[in-house]
C-alpha cells in the first residue's frame, strides 16, 4: 500500500529543490492516485527525477544500529546539528563523511525532517534507524546544560557563621587528599558498576562497602582521622548542611565518572558512632534502555506495548525494593514520548528529567502528595499519567479513577508477584470495582545476576543442585542436563557473575480474573487462573534463561525459595508452564 501522504512530502521537497517542476509533479501524482502506482516512480520512468535524486532528498533506506554508546562521536559532530532541532525530529549526529551527514533517527521515514536537518546544517543526510532511548542518551550525555561536578578539581566552598569547630572540619574537607579520597571512592564505584556506595561510621573509622548486583560487598575501613572531614567533604558535594549533624539529610549533585554521566543521590543518617553516608549512583546508560535490554522476551515485549498503545486503563510494575520498576517505568515513557502524546508525571524524587515529559516531585509535607498531583494533572488534558509508587489508597485510589476516566496510568508497587499485587490494592481499601473495571495488566518483576560471558563453563545439574532434588527432577524433566556457572576472572572481580537481567510475569485481566477481584479470591487461586489465562509465570521466564545459559542456577534457587514461603512447595509446579 502507497503511503501517499509520504509521497506528496517527498515531491515537495524535490519541487523546492527544484529537482522537479509543478506540472511534472501534479502529473505523476494524480496518475498515481488513478492507478495505484507510485508517483516517484513514475516520476523515474518518465526521466523527471532519478533514484539518485529522490535518495538524496529523503536519505535512501535507514540502516539499523542497535547501540550509540560504542561509537567514538567527535563532540564537533554533536554540534552540527542543532539541540533544540534535534530534540523536536529526534535525530542526533554520529559522523561526517565527506558532504553526508550520519544521523541517528528514530522515524527515519521523516523525509521533512530530513529535509530540515539537510537546510539548516548543508550536509546531505544519510539517516540511521536507533530507538529512541538510544537517542536520548547522546542527547543527553552531548547536549547537557546540567552543571557538572568535577570530582578531581572542584574544591568545597566555606560556610559562613559556624562554629570554630564546624569551620575546622570543613578546612579539613578542602584538604587535596581527603578531595581526592571522596573523588576516589565515586568513580571506583561507578568503575565496579556499584549502584550503591555506604560509608559508615564505627566505633573507630569509617567502613566503605559497594552493592553491586545487588550484593553488598566486603567493606574497605578507613582510619578515624579521616571520619569528619571525608563526611564533611561528601556533605559539601551535595549541598548538605555540615553544621548539621542530628538530623537525616538528603541531597544530589552530578559528575563526570569513568566517562560517563553520573547522578549522585546522598542521603545521610546520624547512628551511635557518627554520621552514615549512602550514595545512590544513577547511570544515565541504565535509564535509557529498552524492554529488550531489560530482559524480556520478545513475546512480553510485544504485550508490554500493545498495552502501552491503549488509551485507557492502569498499567502497575509490582516487586520489591531494588528489583528495577523504575527503569521499566522509564523504558515504558521512552517508548511511548516516540508517539504524540501529552505525558505527565509524579515521582518521588524525579530519577532523571526526560524531555517531552511533564514532570513533577510529590510533596506531601507541604499536602501535595501523590493523590494531589494526580487530581491536578487531570486537569491538565493528559494522555498518560506515570505515578511513580501507588504508596497508600489514597494515591492508588486517585490513579484508578484516572484509569477509568479515559486516560493510560502507569504505576509501581511493591508485590512479589503479578497476583499479590493485584490483591494488595484490594487490602489497601480500593474498591473491588475499581480493581475489577480499571486495572489492565500486572506486570511483576525481579533482577537475577547473569553470568559473567567471558568465565562462563558448564556444570552438570546433579553437581550444583544435590541439596535441591526437586528442584534437579523438574530439570531433568525438562531436559536440562547441564547449566551455566561463571568460574571468575577480571572482569567479573572474581564473582562469576556480571550484571543483572530481569525476570518477568505479565498478568493481563482477563474476564475470569476481574470476576475473581469482585469475589475477592486470595492470592493462590488467582495465580492458579491467571496462569491457566495465559500467564508465563516468573519461573518460567527464569528456567528459560537458565536453558540459554544466561544466569546460573542461583537465581532459580531464590525465587523457588521465595515462592515457596508465599504458596507452599507446590509452588515447583509452575515451573513445568514453559
Amino acid at each position: 500500500m502507497i503511503d501517499w501522504e509520504r509521497e506528496q512530502s517527498i515531491l515537495k521537497i524535490l519541487l523546492r529543490q527544484k529537482a522537479i517542476d509543478s506540472e511534472q509533479a501534479r502529473e505523476v501524482y494524480q496518475e498515481g492516485m488513478r492507478n495505484e502506482t507510485s508517483a516517484l516512480e513514475l516520476a523515474v520512468q518518465r526521466g523527471y527525477l532519478t533514484h539518485e535524486v529522490i535518495r538524496e532528498a529523503t536519505g535512501g533506506e535507514a540502516r539499523v544500529v542497535s547501540s550509540l554508546r560504542d561509537m567514538d562521536i567527535d563532540p564537533s559532530v554533536a554540534s552540527i546539528i542543532p539541540p533544540e532541532l534535534g530534540r523536536r525530529v529526534r535525530a542526533f549526529p554520529v559522523a561526517v563523511r565527506e558532504d553526508t551527514l550520519d544521523v541517528a533517527m528514530s522515524d527515519p521515514d521523516n523525509v521533512q525532517a530530513i529535509d530540515e536537518i539537510r537546510r539548516q546544517t548543508g550536509y546531505k543526510v544519510r539517516p540511521l534507524r536507533v530507538s529512541d532511548p538510544e537517542i536520548a542518551w547522546a542527547m543527553d550525555t552531548y547536549w547537557t546544560e546540567d552543571d557538572i561536578l568535577d570530582l578531581e578539581e572542584s574544591m568545597a566552598g566555606r560556610a559562613e557563621g559556624l562554629s570554630d569547630e564546624v569551620d575546622r572540619i570543613a578546612d579539613l574537607s578542602d584538604a587535596p587528599a581527603v578531595v581526592q579520597l571522596a573523588s576516589t571512592l565515586i568513580t571506583q564505584g561507578v568503575k565496579m558498576g556499584a549502584s550503591d556506595i555506604h560509608v559508615e561510621a564505627r566505633s573507630k573509622g569509617l567502613a566503605v562497602r559497594y552493592r553491586v548486583d545487588g550484593v553488598l560487598g566486603t567493606p574497605s575501613t578507613l582510619p578515624d582521622t579521616i571520619k569528619d572531614p571525608l563526611i564533611s567533604r561528601l556533605k559539601i558535594m551535595a549541598g548538605m548542611d555540615i553544621a548539621e549533624s542530628r538530623r537525616p539529610q538528603d541531597g544530589r549533585f552530578t559528575t563526570q565518572a569513568a566517562g560517563r554521566r553520573i547522578d549522585v543521590r546522598s542521603s545521610i543518617r546520624p547512628t551511635a558512632h557518627g554520621e552514615n553516608v549512602v550514595m545512590r549512583l544513577l547511570d544515565k546508560n541504565r535509564l535509557y534502555i529498552t524492554f529488550e535490554q531489560l530482559g524480556m522476551s520478545a513475546p512480553l515485549q510485544e504485550q508490554m506495548e500493545a498495552l502501552l498503545k491503549a488509551s485507557r486503563g492502569l498499567v502497575a510494575i509490582a516487586g520489591g525494593t531494588g528489583s528495577g520498576k523504575t527503569t521499566t517505568l522509564y523504558a515504558a515513557l521512552h517508548y511511548l514520548r516516540q508517539r504524540d502524546l501529552n505525558i505527565e508525571t509524579v515521582e518521588d524524587p524525579i530519577e532523571y528529567q526526560l524531555d517531552g515529559v511533564n514532570q513533577s516531585t510529590a510533596r506531601p509535607d507541604i499536602g501535595v502528595g501523590f493523590p494531589q498531583h494526580v487530581r491536578a494533572m487531570l486537569r491538565q488534558d493528559p494522555d498518560v499519567i506515570m505515578v511513580g509508587e501507588a504508596r497508600d489508597e489514597e494515591t492508588i485510589e486517585a490513579s484508578f479513577r484516572a484509569a477509568l476516566t479515559g486516560h493510560l496510568v502507569l504505576t509501581s508497587m511493591h508485590g512479589n508477584d503479578a497476583p499479590a499485587a493485584a490483591t494488595r490494592m484490594l487490602q489497601m481499601g480500593v474498591e473491588p470495582y475499581l480493581v475489577s473495571s480499571g486495572l489492565r495488566a500486572v506486570l511483576a518483576q525481579r533482577l537475577a545476576r547473569r553470568v559473567c560471558p567471558d568465565c562462563k563453563v558448564s556444570r552438570k545439574v546433579e553437581e550444583v543442585l544435590a541439596d535441591a532434588p526437586a528442584l534437579q527432577k523438574r530439570l531433568a524433566e525438562h531436559r536440562i542436563t547441564v547449566v551455566a556457572e561463571g568460574e571468575g576472572c577480571a572482569r567479573c572481580r572474581g564473582t562469576g557473575v556480571s550484571g543483572r537481567i530481569g525476570l518477568f510475569e505479565l498478568m493481563r485481566m482477563t474476564p475470569t480474573l476481574k470476576s475473581m477481584v469482585l469475589e475477592d479470591v486470595d492470592e493462590q487461586a488467582m495465580r492458579h487462573a491467571a496462569v491457566s489465562e495465559g500467564m508465563v509465570p516468573m519461573a518460567a521466564d527464569a528456567m528459560a534463561k537458565l536453558r540459554a545459559g544466561i544466569i546460573g542456577v542461583e537465581a532459580l534457587l531464590s525465587l523457588y525459595a521465595d515462592l515457596s514461603t508465599e504458596y507452599g512447595d507446590e509452588s515447583i509446579d509452575f515451573l513445568g508452564n514453559l
